[in-house]
């Protein structure tokens, strides 16, 4: 072996450790990456209620997106960080059925599930984007009830089961509007977030906008298992073309490989990390053109075998 070939050697041996461990950082780093972390305070004061909430799963083929919330009163609200000293009614805009939920005066406050609505177009993966929006209000009954007053924050006539958070005139009339303190969190594997809370002063309401994607590993292992399909598949016809464009005895090699392939595609496929059934994006660009292929090629490679076997025969009979 040469100089050159020798250092060839080394550079790729190099080269592949280098990537190794650029792609084991990588991995290792990824939760800061696709993680989110958001404080909103609408309180001019320590008076307060602590809203936390936490995303605990996302189910993308039902368009539902899960958190846990939990409420830490403070000041005047708290008789400890557990324990509420008024009454707490949280209002969220939650489609699991449960859009109002009380917390009594001195009982202890335990976290509570929702759902949220979660819209974007699975068939799009690996490169599908959602949105989702969480609207919410804490507040409390008032001790002495006021005159009805007109604000521009009230839906009387909407759909109670609706997508978005639903006050009417007499909630807000009969109680006192707490100020929230907003703390957001989205880190699940395998899903970026982004996430922007905002308080709207007309409507007293703090909503948390989320956008999310699938996280940069998952579109890179995506997008390297398509390519490898895809290669193999184009292989296997180069293959099969230079098989059946030779006069020469056919070797039904190539035929085994496209047959495993037909069977070890769809096991290939479902790698990528949380793939939908088939019929998504990722398989008209790779996936079911590759077993198309393969499948053509077996059955292309099978024909000239079959041809040629019987002109070899009838020549011999000749």
């Amino acid at each position: 072996m040469g100089f050159l070939g020798k250092t060839a050697r080394l550079l790729a041996a190099l080269t592949l450790m280098l990537l190794y461990i650029l792609v084991l950082w990588f991995g290792l780093t990824e939760e800061t990456r696709r993680s989110v972390v958001v404080t909103k305070s609408g309180a001019s004061d320590a008076n307060f209620v602590i809203v936390s909430i936490e995303i605990t799963s996302v189910d993308t083929a039902q368009g539902l997106l899960h958190e846990r919330i939990r409420l830490i009163p403070s000041g005047r609200f708290a008789i400890d960080r557990a324990t509420p000293a008024v009454d707490l009614d949280l209002l969220i805009n939650s489609v699991s059925g449960k859009q109002t939920v009380r917390f009594p005066k001195g009982e202890r406050i335990f976290p509570m599930d929702f759902t949220s609505l979660l819209l974007g177009n699975q068939n799009r993966y690996p490169f599908d984007n959602y949105v989702a929006d969480i609207v919410l209000l804490v507040t409390t009954p008032k001790r002495v009830k006021a005159k009805p007053v007109a604000t521009a924050s009230v839906e009387d006539n909407a759909d109670p089961l609706a997508a978005k958070l639903v006050v009417s005139t007499s909630y807000l009339d009969n109680s006192d509007i707490i100020p929230i303190r907003e703390d957001f969190t989205a880190s699940l594997p395998g899903v970026k977030f982004n996430g922007v809370v905002t308080q709207d002063d007309a409507k007293k309401l703090m909503s948390t906008a989320i956008v999310m994607r699938r996280a940069n590993n998952v579109i890179s292992v995506s997008v390297m298992v398509m390519v490898g399909m895809f290669g193999l598949a184009i292989s296997i016809m180069g293959m099969v073309l230079q098989m059946t464009a030779s006069p020469r005895e056919i070797n039904l090699v190539p035929l085994s490989l496209s047959i495993t392939l037909i069977f070890g595609l769809p096991a290939m496929r479902n790698v990528q990390p949380g793939v939908p059934g088939v019929g998504v994006l990722g398989d008209y660009i790779s996936f079911i053109w590759s077993e198309l292929i393969v499948s053509i090629s077996a059955i292309a490679l099978a024909w000239t075998w079959i041809i040629r076997s019987r002109r070899t025969h009838a020549t011999k009979n000749d």
